[in-house]
């Protein structure tokens, strides 16, 4: 099988599995839980103390709770940390959440839905949040890239 037949295949996959989002509503965001704390070391500094010298780390998990019949709370957790020639500037956590009112569909495509579609749909707030803490807090702005929660979802279905 070609790698473009291959390709084609997952844009049918994706396209036949995930493009369901239509009817999906989101009810309410909010930030349930956070905390950002900043290392001593680092309460001043200077923009070349960061240069080329940051590692971030960036972890999301997925978390979902049935309300009723037709609502769910998913729930993304975030853990960013940052740390410059191996000691830690400062660690970000956040629960991130959506309440969602879904049609009725099927238990696999409810679960793409919930694991895909939501957090696509949550995720643009939790970036803003993020920008806006590390201004507020002094810290030079992080520039988080879209996550392609598919490919995820994917990579998960795998192990």
């Amino acid at each position: 099988m070609s790698s473009k037949q291959i390709a084609s295949d997952e844009y049918s996959y994706y396209i036949e599995n995930l493009l369901f989002n239509h009817d999906i509503k989101l009810l309410s965001q909010f930030v349930k839980d956070m905390s950002f704390e900043k290392k001593e070391a680092f309460a001043y500094f200077t923009e070349e103390d960061f240069k080329g010298k940051t590692d971030f780390s960036l972890n999301i998990e997925i978390e979902n709770k049935q309300r009723d019949e037709n609502q769910v709370m998913v729930s993304l957790i975030v853990n960013l940390e940052a740390k410059i020639n191996q000691k830690t500037a400062f660690i970000l956590e956040m629960t991130y959440c959506g309440l969602f009112n879904f049609p009725n569909v099927t238990e696999d495509l409810l679960e793409k839905q919930l694991k895909v579609e939501c957090p696509k749909m949550l995720f643009p707030y939790i970036r803003r949040l993020i920008s806006q803490i590390m201004i507020e807090s002094g810290m030079p702005n992080i520039d988080i890239k879209n996550i392609n929660f598919f490919d995820l979802y994917k990579t998960k279905q795998k192990n």
